[in-house]
């Protein structure tokens, strides 16, 4: 188990005065990162290796804001790991000890080189039974999206920025394009409270992606990010707002 703290700096706080989820999951990721090294499982151990995690799974349950610059505390632990996906929980923390977030993810390595699926390491299976402790998931069934018409289609194009060290869009753009779709008149009156989120395929540099939205309720939304070179699917995303 690990805690970190982050700054938060001017840049990173959004249009209504409050940090964006995408930020959060942006801390979440160096917290990670930093722990995984402490079981030799980091980057550094990883990439001399030519393999890297990818994450393909994660949820927010958002409980609380940060709307200025104040310190953001991430409390991280690995919580289980099979031969193929490891489990990461957090939870987040203002610079008073309110909790603000709690995050559960799943993440898979992947060799650089060819892009396949490897074995969850060695190293990390060892940490199994150490911290037992697991938050809630949110349970949600994405619909059949071809019987559906979406709400609002946004386009958007994945730039060379976008690209993180391991030759992919980072998966905090993702979410970022997800919640482009959110209808204006939702953001301006609610915050969000729920996100989970799928990350199905890569994408990388120069890449035209369709973010198509579904409304669920007044209050929820489904999300759907689809590569317009091949039509496929790179990632779902189910909102809530309150």
């Amino acid at each position: 188990m690990l805690t970190e703290s982050f700054k938060v700096r001017y840049a990173e706080i959004g249009y209504n005065n409050q940090l964006p989820v995408w930020v959060l999951q942006n801390y979440a990721q160096q917290a990670a990162a930093l722990d995984a090294h402490n079981f030799s499982a980091g980057w550094e151990e990883l990439s001399a290796k030519g393999v890297a995690w990818v994450l393909i799974k994660m949820q927010f349950k958002i409980t609380g804001a940060v709307t200025d610059s104040q310190t953001v505390n991430v409390k991280t632990w690995h919580v289980i790991s099979d031969k193929i996906r490891s489990r990461r929980d957090f939870i987040f923390y203002d610079e008073r000890g309110n909790e603000i977030a709690s995050a559960v993810s799943w993440w898979i390595v992947i060799d650089l080189e060819t892009r396949k699926i490897m074995r969850t390491p060695p190293k990390v299976l060892e940490n199994n039974g150490k911290d037992t402790s697991m938050l809630a998931e949110i349970e949600v069934k994405e619909p059949d999206f071809k019987t559906l018409t979406p709400i609002k289609t946004v386009c958007m194009v994945s730039r060379l920025e976008d690209i993180d060290v391991n030759g992919h869009v980072n998966n905090t753009h993702f979410t970022a394009w997800a919640l482009e779709g959110v209808p204006q008149a939702v953001r301006e009156a609610k915050l969000l409270s729920e996100i989970v989120i799928d990350f199905k395929a890569e994408v990388l540099a120069d890449q035209k992606i369709k973010v198509e939205t579904y409304e669920v309720s007044e209050s929820s939304f489904w999300h759907v990010l689809t590569r317009e070179s091949d039509n496929k699917k790179i990632a779902t995303a189910y909102t809530v707002w309150k």
